[in-house]
């Protein structure tokens, strides 16, 4: 089997795996009780956190641990809205935990804004800062699109916001960015950022969300006071330990020059059969559109010849009409065509290959085309 839909979870990485056993097997006592054995597991807590926190140029009690991105993000839009009668911004290119949340406080009667892509699908800026205005309290803007894998200039994003409202809160979903681009989120000048653990080798269920010192928000989950009083809950043990193992397993594999060998072999296979790029960002991120197959036929063809694929995000794959990819102008055909390949660190030039001329094959087929 080869997987190539690294973009909607990844592989247990093994320094992931042996702290889960460690911490279920040997360290399983509540963090929360007061022996000493409890006392060790709460310390390996504090230090995921500071290991992770380092990765993010954040200090260790800015960084808070959830169920998942999902959480994290909910959780900044629930309780990071605080003005009511004010308008937030968001981007039309988000995951579907931003963008439903961002619904969710449209139907609470807040005015809420969507900003355009451009056509590789980061946001387009001017269009970002003609929607901000004096009464604007919250703003979210995806680091790393999970469709197209555009990136978007945080640092220049949060200062031409600034310079318009400089009491904007910004929040920023990081899940497809982090271990696997270079950050440091007071140099972006962000708010709010959220990570997940699934994404980089770590275990499913455990996430975190960054809250920038000054910034007060309510807890969306009330309970014993974990979490500094702000997210209550037993902590995942398991879960947060391996996060922080992860993370560093994947930042020091993850190679840029070797995702782009892969990408550049499976866009060249593909080429001549008139696929169109979408967004061709260049990253760990591949979307592309076939016209004249429909992609769930095309994902189920491949996966019978042991080659995993997605279709977007995981999260959205109940419906095809792709907003994201809609927004950055596709057509219906193109987006009834369109397929998500995206590589991780247990990927090869080897398998790219092969995987791409088990996709050429499989389109070809569906096109009913003689070659």
């Amino acid at each position: 089997m080869i997987f190539l839909d690294n973009a909607s979870t990844s592989k247990l990485c093994p320094p992931a795996l042996a702290a889960a056993v460690e911490m279920g097997e040997k360290m399983y006592f509540n963090p929360s009780a007061l022996y000493g054995e409890a006392l060790k597991v709460k310390n390996a807590i504090e230090e995921a956190r500071a290991q992770l926190a380092s990765m993010l140029g954040i200090e260790s009690d800015e960084l808070y641990f959830t169920s998942c991105a999902t959480e994290s993000n909910n959780w900044a839009f629930e309780k990071g809205v605080k003005n009511k009668k004010g308008n937030i911004v968001v981007t039309k290119g988000e995951h579907a935990s931003v963008y439903e949340s961002a619904l969710v406080q449209k139907s609470k009667g807040l005015d809420v804004r969507f900003v355009s892509l451009n056509k590789d699908g980061s946001v387009n800026i001017d269009d970002l800062c003609s929607k901000i205005d004096e009464n604007t309290c919250f703003a979210s803007v995806i680091h790393l699109s999970n469709e197209t894998g555009a990136i978007n200039d945080l640092q220049i994003i949060s200062r031409r916001i600034r310079e318009i409202n400089p009491r904007v809160i910004i929040h920023s979903d990081g899940v497809q960015a982090f271990a696997k681009e270079d950050i440091n989120l007071k140099k972006f000048g962000v708010d709010m950022y959220s990570i997940s653990a699934h994404k980089v080798g770590g275990l499913k269920g455990c996430g975190a969300l960054y809250l920038r010192k000054g910034i007060h928000i309510a807890p969306l989950i009330a309970g014993g006071g974990q979490e500094r009083g702000l997210r209550s809950g037993t902590e995942n043990v398991v879960g947060i330990v391996g996060f922080a193992a992860a993370a560093k397993y994947t930042r020091e594999r993850y190679d840029a020059e070797k995702i782009k060998e892969m990408r550049a072999a499976v866009i060249s296979t593909l080429m001549p059969l008139g696929i169109k790029v979408n967004g061709n960002a260049g990253g760990a991120i591949l979307s592309i559109s076939a016209e004249g197959i429909k992609a769930e036929v095309l994902q189920h063809m491949l996966s019978d010849k042991g080659v995993l694929i997605g279709l977007g995000s995981a999260c959205s794959s109940k419906t095809r009409n792709n907003r994201v990819l809609s927004a950055i102008g596709l057509s219906a055909k193109e987006i009834e065509g369109s397929i998500r390949i995206s590589f991780g660190i247990d990927n090869d030039l080897e398998q790219a290959i092969f995987a791409a001329n088990i996709i050429k094959e499989q389109i070809i087929t569906l096109r009913g085309n003689i070659r």
